[in-house]
Formats: structure tokens, C-alpha cells, sequence
């Protein structure tokens, strides 16, 4: 392998590492986001075996990982002869992020806003229970109020934003720099 070859594949690994490292805040594990930079960015199918080589782990890390990957439906099956599956990236990776943040994220949310709304109810009750609340309930109402923020934002995203707001919200951002 040449000498840029070998510098590409290393800057190409530490990427797929740091988008990894990124993509755990998301609930996500690092092995995905490494596998995921590197199905995207190849320009032709890659199967397990590449990724494993090219990833330098193993493919007991690697098997599980492109399955739960192809349920998220950020890659795709590609193709292959009968014993070697190869995958690719889904072509609308902003429609799959956006699929992912509906199903996963929001559920989260609304369970908050449920166990919010009840602890609500229930301080709502103590007055007529003669029993002193040691809960701070304007901290409670402001924290009602960060999660319906939470789910308007989400809602933004979810419902508005685009590929193409994408690069308007980049674009703003350098402005404000």
C-alpha cells in the first residue's frame, strides 16, 4: 500500500472514530457511527469482513452492529454472492435521521412530559391532603416547560428541516462567529 494510500485509510478510520465518539451522545454505540462513516463514505459496497479489517475490531462487534444499522435503515443491503452480504449507505441519510429522532427521541420526550404532567397532578392534590410538599413547584413548572421546549424543537426538526435548511442553519452559524 502506498504511503498516501496508508495516511487515508488512517485519517479515514480516526473520522469514522470521532463521528463514532459523536454519534453516543445520540444513544447510539461508537461501532455504529465507525461503521457508518465508512459504508457512506466508500464509494463501492463493503461487506463485514472489510469493515472488520478496516475498522481493526471484531466481527462478533462488527455482525450485530451492521444489523442494527440496516433496522435503523441507515445502510443497505447491496448485493453479494451467497455466503458475503455487502452493504451501502441509504441515499437520504437526513430522512433517516429524522425517522430515527420521531420513533426514538420523541418517545423519550413524551414519557418525561408523562411522569412530569402526573408528579403535576399530584402536587396539584396536597392542598386538599394536608401534606406539605417538599418539592419546589416552580422548579417543577419550569421543568414541564423545558420538555414541551424540547418537543417543539424536535418538532422543528422533525417536520421542517431539510438538507437544505441544513445549510441555511450553517450558513447563520458562520455569520454569528
Amino acid at each position: 500500500m502506498s504511503q498516501n494510500k496508508t495516511a487515508s485509510a488512517k485519517a479515514l478510520k480516526a473520522l469514522a472514530d470521532s463521528v463514532g465518539d459523536f454519534i453516543r451522545y445520540w444513544g447510539f454505540r461508537r461501532i455504529h457511527g465507525q461503521i457508518w462513516t465508512q459504508v457512506y463514505l466508500s464509494s463501492d459496497p463493503l461487506s463485514g469482513a472489510d469493515l472488520v479489517r478496516r475498522l481493526k475490531v471484531s466481527k462478533a462487534l462488527v455482525s450485530p452492529a451492521l444489523s442494527e444499522l440496516e433496522d435503523y435503515g441507515l445502510i443497505l443491503p447491496a448485493g453479494g454472492d451467497g455466503k458475503t452480504k455487502l452493504y451501502t449507505a441509504a441515499p437520504d441519510v437526513f430522512g433517516v435521521i429524522k425517522k430515527i429522532l420521531q420513533s426514538r427521541e420523541r418517545k423519550l420526550i413524551q414519557r418525561s412530559a408523562q411522569h412530569c404532567q402526573k408528579l403535576m397532578d399530584l402536587q396539584a392534590l396536597e392542598p386538599a391532603l394536608d401534606e406539605p410538599s417538599d418539592l419546589n413547584t416552580e422548579h417543577l413548572q419550569q421543568l414541564s416547560g423545558m420538555i414541551q421546549s424540547a418537543e417543539a424543537a424536535l418538532d422543528l426538526v422533525v417536520h421542517f428541516a431539510s438538507p437544505q435548511d441544513l445549510s441555511h442553519w450553517q450558513d447563520l452559524e458562520k455569520e454569528w462567529l
